[in-house]
């Protein structure tokens, strides 16, 4: 972690640096601000409180817009059925799983319906929710996230690539590791996303299940297994704090963390292909320029959800799984993929997650009639 702090502050220098040269003198204050805060280390305080959601001037807007996505779920092969409950659940619910068992003993193949437990996290304060959050308190005006111009969009300036926890993100994770991790001891696999901020969450606040320095690769049964998936990944496109660094720099900071899925090999490039591929994709259908590449948007989003959801997290054998990600992604999920079993649910697990906010509910996969 002593190594991440130093980054971070390296890059708060850095990302003061070019806004000072690209962008209006009342959103720089709002930056020189946010440096100061990077620099200070002041100690975290442990403490109960339990966390509010974010609210819009603590991030990008972000909303479903009302619109309905039924016919997207109904299109699918797989439906995938959520019911919320609180962590305090959790063991009697896996428990009432195993139990049950899906009559997967009976059966060599893969059942036809399977439902596991999740635990579902939104990463805690990243550098570029504390730009935003400054840039909107300072100049009122909050950032147009589609902008194509630096000088009126910081998150397209080059120093907030994959943008790490604040200070305050990273007391938002510990403040959920006291309040829930007595909920979660029964957890087996945490699956989260490559870039650095989801991976700083997931480690403060399952840090109950990180390995040991003589099992770092989770070989030893009954480990937990930390896997990184593309799948989880924040919205792509433009935004460059979604951008991820070079794989070989996370890979030493998190080396209990298996990037086995990551699109690239060993022996390929350390650049964000994935990120790549989708900027090339939407830059040439881009019908302004050509050359600027578009956001993801929510139905796309919502087509890596499922992907991840029917193609890996259904295959997998654990019951109980952490999926640690980002609000954008989440946001597609839980309003475009998962079909809640009362009103009540689909209303209160279909808002944005606020930043650290962890979220349980079991997905019962089934095959569509």
């Amino acid at each position: 972690m002593q190594l991440t702090r130093r980054r971070n502050a390296a890059m708060a220098l850095a990302l003061t640096s070019s806004l000072h040269r690209s962008i209006p003198a009342a959103a720089f204050h709002a930056v020189a601000a946010f440096s100061q805060h990077n620099h200070r280390n002041a100690a975290v305080r442990h403490n109960h409180h339990r966390l509010k959601s974010s609210t819009s001037r603590d991030d990008p807007s972000l909303t479903s817009e009302a619109t309905c996505y039924n016919h997207l779920k109904q299109s699918r092969p797989i439906r995938i059925k959520a019911k919320a409950l609180h962590p305090s659940e959790a063991a009697a619910t896996k428990a009432a799983l195993l139990a049950n068992n899906d009559d997967t003993s009976s059966s060599s193949t893969t059942p036809s319906t399977i439902t596991k437990l999740v635990h579902f996290q939104r990463h805690g304060q990243g550098t570029h929710n504390q730009l935003y959050k400054e840039w909107t308190d300072r100049t009122g005006i909050p950032i147009d996230l589609s902008e194509t111009n630096p000088e009126l969009n910081p998150l397209l300036l080059p120093g907030i690539i994959d943008a790490p926890l604040t200070d305050k993100g990273r007391k938002q994770c510990i403040e959920q590791r006291i309040d829930k991790s007595k909920y979660l001891g029964g957890v087996e696999l945490i699956v989260v996303s490559p870039l650095v901020r989801a991976l700083e969450t997931a480690c403060i606040t399952f840090h109950d299940h990180l390995p040991s320095t003589d099992n770092i690769n989770g070989g030893e049964e009954g480990v937990v297994r930390w896997i990184a998936h593309e799948g989880i990944r924040e919205e792509l496109g433009l935004l460059l704090c979604n951008q991820r660094r070079p794989l070989k720099e996370t890979r030493l900071e998190f080396p209990h963390v298996d990037f086995s899925l990551l699109t690239q090999n060993e022996s390929e490039s350390e650049e964000d292909v994935y990120w790549k591929q989708h900027c090339e994709r939407t830059s040439m259908n881009n019908a302004d320029d050509g050359t600027t590449p578009q956001r993801e948007s929510m139905e796309e989003m919502s087509h890596r959800a499922y992907d991840f959801l029917v193609e890996y997290l259904y295959h997998r054998p654990e019951r109980e799984i952490a999926v640690v990600g980002h609000s954008a992604w989440l946001l597609a999920m839980t309003n475009a993929v998962l079909e809640f079993e009362g009103s009540g649910d689909a209303e209160d697990f279909g808002t944005m997650f606020g930043q650290a906010e962890l979220r349980s509910a079991t997905l019962t996969f089934t095959q569509a009639d």
